[in-house]
């Protein structure tokens, strides 16, 4: 899997011919995608367009619960509109690979642990042995949604898609997965999930600049340099063409390791999405000392 890949959630579905183009020509070969973004089948059309063949990309996508209910999946007081569909998890994973125009996915993930998210990752799965899909994982698992795939599953994911940001470090999750031998990759750096506005709290932040203007950087490249150094990889999101340039554009420098600890300390264990720690009814039952 490519360190460095371009997320597509919110791109307009009308850049994304440019912009998967202009991608592929500055050396980006993995895409993050999911059934969610609505976006799959356009994914597979740039491609197509762009005359770039499938084994040359690294695809990742997702299954989201919204496909299994009518008015898509809620929480708390608003369960009470949890209607299922009749579709089932299988027929909403293959729906992906409808969209996207393959027999393989390289990267699958569940989206969110969701109440279902054991029986989403058994029928990856599934797949996975089939070798359908060449990997499977999870977005946004802590120590006991990950402790607890292995009451279903034969197979470690291979990827904890989660949270991380100079404000919201995550160092005891990427530390437990490392340990595991879990893939960690970086989401909602910049922006919100739903939201294409910047954090301008980490793109303005005052503490890191300097690092910037000693490198001649943006904050940005900065903050993504900041998590390759630990070997995170990372799926940053533009359409705008500088912004892609720069975003790949982080191998010709490296942050010594005061400029790691000075970044680290703007940790505030601040979350910009939902906080999987307090998620309504998703996590299993604690067990101490759960992030051995």
């Amino acid at each position: 899997m490519p360190q460095v890949g371009l997320g597509t959630y919110l791109i307009p579905n009308g850049e994304l011919k440019r912009v998967i183009g202009e991608a592929y020509e500055m050396g980006y070969r993995q895409f993050d995608t999911a059934w969610r973004y609505h976006n799959e089948r356009e994914i597979a059309l740039a491609l197509k367009y762009h005359g770039i063949k499938r084994e040359n990309v690294f695809i990742t996508t997702k299954v989201n619960a919204d496909a299994l209910y009518y008015f898509g999946y809620r929480y708390g007081k608003h369960r009470i509109f949890n209607f299922r569909n009749f579709r089932s998890i299988k027929n909403v994973v293959l729906e992906s690979f409808e969209n996207l125009q393959t027999n393989y996915i390289d990267l699958f993930l569940v989206h969110w642990p969701w109440p279902m998210y054991r029986r989403m990752y058994e029928v990856l799965t599934d797949l996975y042995h089939e070798g359908r899909i060449r990997a499977i994982g999870v977005c946004s698992c802590i120590p006991p949604h990950l402790q607890a795939l292995a009451e279903v599953s034969d197979v470690v994911p291979a990827v904890n898609q989660f949270e991380i940001s100079p404000l919201n470090t995550q160092k005891q999750l990427i530390q437990y997965c490392q340990n595991k031998g879990i893939i960690v990759e970086a989401m909602s750096t910049f922006s919100h999930y739903r939201s294409n506005e910047p954090r301008m709290e980490i793109l303005e932040n005052p503490v890191i600049r300097p690092i910037a203007d000693k490198y001649h950087k943006s904050i940005a490249q900065v903050v993504l340099r900041w998590l390759i150094q630990q070997q995170i990889a990372i799926i940053p999101k533009t359409w705008n063409f500088d912004r892609l340039k720069e975003n790949i554009s982080l191998f010709d420098f490296t942050l010594t390791e005061e400029d790691m600890s000075i970044i680290d300390s703007l940790d505030k264990g601040k979350f910009l999405n939902y906080n999987p720690y307090i998620t309504f009814n998703t996590r299993p039952k604690y067990k101490k000392n759960w992030y051995r």
